[in-house]
């Protein structure tokens, strides 16, 4: 089945809810507002999608970026049933090509998801902080 990895500058809330929706990011995220998730998507600096050949959206990442030091990965998603085929590290080399080679990628990692992110050979920083957010709607 061949995937296509592309930067989409239209991802629609209900695409992102439909395919994170089908993962165990979902339960992170406020997807039964879409209202918050098209904001989300419309303030993002990058969406990359993995996409069947019939147009199914299968993964995506998407990052917040100055497009000249950092990108902050505040989604990389996988549908269940196509983990484990590769799509996840092509989402990150398709963000990092698009970024170029001066923008360094970081995120927070789910504890689950810690091995994937070791495997595909990102390192793991000593100390990371978070404020979490109140409005969770």
């Amino acid at each position: 089945m061949p995937i296509t990895y592309a930067r989409e500058l239209d991802l629609t809330a209900a695409e992102y809810i439909a395919c994170v929706g089908r993962t165990t990011l979902g339960e992170g995220r406020p997807l039964g507002n879409p209202v918050r998730i098209q904001a989300m998507l419309d303030n993002s600096g990058l969406v990359v999608t993995a996409r069947d050949e019939t147009g199914e959206l299968l993964g995506l990442f998407r990052g917040i970026t100055d497009w000249d030091w950092v990108c902050y990965c505040a989604d990389l998603a996988v549908i269940d049933g196509q983990q484990g085929k590769g799509i996840g590290k092509a989402l990150m080399d398709k963000a990092a090509q698009v970024l170029g080679p001066r923008v360094a990628i970081t995120l927070l990692a789910k504890p689950q998801a810690e091995g994937f992110y070791r495997a595909i050979g990102m390192s793991q920083p000593m100390a990371a902080f978070f404020r979490p957010r109140t409005d969770r709607s």
